[in-house]
């Protein structure tokens, strides 16, 4: 467990960078939009194209991979529509539980921890399952939140649609699977560019991390406590339900081990950005953002050391 928390601690040390940047003023609040915006739309994509568009699968031969990753997603959603009936949580709690318990930090940090752990060789599978990741959540979870916020349900669908079709990590996947699935030669000119905005991205969005959890107050303890609760449910019970959902089928635990690692994320950004749309509890998502990324330097080293 050593070995991986080593392996991994200059991810977090860039994030302590980027709170300390915040915390000292050098940073200020304009930082964060353009970086943000410069990962989700040109660096992630870029990532996740380069990466795709340089696997070679059968779509047969990954079926479990993709399986088994759909099922924990919808597993995810249907286990927090359970609870939030069951302890009957506000409609603006049930929302943001709904969204939160499967939105895991897959891309922004999924892929900095993966490839410190397995190296540049997982990337390929990595964005596979992140593809998965992204289809159920741009689906089925924004697709619920925007369920509950329209008054006539009729236009979910062609909602849901517009959304996937603008969404450029979605697109980048896309594009990557058409130039992998029909072996086009990418021009090494315009590789080797995509290849340098791929792999600035890393670093960005750990900084942009780190400006986020240092401009977080800490506020009252009280509210923490179902934060912590929150944050065990996605650092550990997400990924046990995956980890033993396989030894139970008896699979080769080594071809899932990408997968419990990305299950293992801490919570996303994104969900605090879709605070102010959907009308979600923006206190809880920031603390739980911060919370589950702090503890995610304990849990994810346990995963991968336990795999």
């Amino acid at each position: 467990m050593i070995n991986v928390l080593i392996a991994i601690a200059p991810l977090f040390l860039v994030i302590f960078v980027g709170a300390l940047l915040e915390r000292t003023k050098i940073a200020d609040e304009r930082w964060s939009p353009v970086l943000n915006n410069f990962a989700l739309r040109i660096g992630l994509p870029a990532l996740i194209f380069l990466s795709l568009s340089q696997m070679h699968f059968v779509f047969s031969e990954e079926l479990h991979l993709i399986s088994a990753n759909s099922l924990l997603l919808v597993g995810s959603f249907l286990l927090a529509y359970i609870i939030g009936k069951i302890i009957r949580l506000t409609p603006e709690n049930f929302r943001t539980f709904f969204i939160c318990l499967g939105f895991s930090n897959a891309a922004y940090l999924g892929f900095p921890t993966l490839t410190q752990i397995f190296g540049e060789g997982v990337l390929p599978v990595g964005s596979l399952i992140v593809a998965v990741y992204l289809f159920w959540i741009f689906t089925v979870g924004i697709g619920f939140l925007d369920y509950t916020q329209m008054r006539s349900h009729k236009h979910v669908i062609k909602k849901i649609s517009s959304d996937l079709i603008k969404n450029p990590l979605l697109i980048s996947v896309f594009l990557g699977l058409v130039v992998a699935g029909l072996n086009i030669q990418i021009p090494d000119i315009l590789g080797k560019s995509i290849d340098m905005l791929a792999t600035s991205v890393t670093p960005v969005v750990l900084v942009v991390i780190g400006l986020f959890i240092g401009r977080s107050k800490i506020g009252e303890p009280k509210k923490w406590i179902p934060v912590f609760l929150f944050s065990l449910m996605t650092l550990m019970a997400i990924p046990g339900l995956l980890f033993f959902g396989i030894k139970l089928f008896g699979l080769d635990m080594s071809q899932f081990s990408t997968s419990v690692v990305i299950a293992a994320m801490p919570l996303a950004i994104t969900p605090f950005a879709l605070a102010d749309i959907y009308k979600l509890n923006k206190g809880f998502i920031a603390r739980a953002i911060v919370m589950s990324t702090i503890l995610s330097i304990i849990s994810i080293p346990f995963w991968t050391s336990i795999l």
